[in-house]
């Protein structure tokens, strides 16, 4: 049986071009939002705070929560923590909350915190942390990386790099309006 080398060729190409397309889909074109993704692990999670005490995050479920990944080290999630403290200090008498998660060691969150005025609640675990990040979306493991989570527990918006007051009140106001009833 004798080949053709140009139809050969062809369909070669033609394969190759299928394959190419399909990947560069799934690495470049991530869907903007995460709707697939599930607060069910953040909710199952038990994480101490700096001072090794272990603090059930389930506590914070019926809540909207700005959930915050950070670690000492990471120069923008020390520049908008104080941003953050001024969410949680505005908005904790309308039911939301920050919590920060470490991924970094106690000892060196103990003592950033010490010259550090945070108003909110951290949490520390290197290990868990980052786990808990990518279950949440975070498969990159970029820092700092916030994840917005309405009243009912569904994911709303996953932010990767820093977040700035104005663009967190923006996310926040709609999930703080008030249910309409018919």
């Amino acid at each position: 049986m004798k080949i053709n080398k140009t139809k050969l060729h062809v369909t070669i190409y033609v394969v190759a071009i299928i394959f190419l397309g399909f990947s560069f889909s799934r690495i470049f074109l991530k869907p903007a939002e995460k709707n697939n993704l599930s607060s069910a692990p953040l909710f199952a999670s038990v994480i101490n705070d700096p001072y090794g005490k272990p603090q059930n995050l389930k506590q914070f479920q019926h809540k909207i929560i700005v959930l915050n990944f950070w670690a000492t080290w990471c120069e923008p999630c020390r520049e908008e923590m104080p941003e953050l403290s001024n969410i949680y200090v505005e908005n904790q008498p309308k039911n939301v909350v920050v919590v920060g998660i470490a991924i970094d060691e106690e000892k060196a969150v103990r003592s950033y915190l010490k010259s550090t005025k945070v108003t909110y609640p951290i949490l520390v675990d290197e290990d868990k942390g980052v786990v808990l990040g990518k279950n949440l979306g975070n498969n990159e493991g970029i820092l700092p990386y916030t994840v917005i989570i309405d009243s009912q527990g569904i994911i709303q918006k996953t932010i990767p790099g820093r977040i700035h007051q104005d663009q967190l009140n923006a996310i926040l106001k709609p999930l703080l309006q008030p249910s309409k009833s018919l």
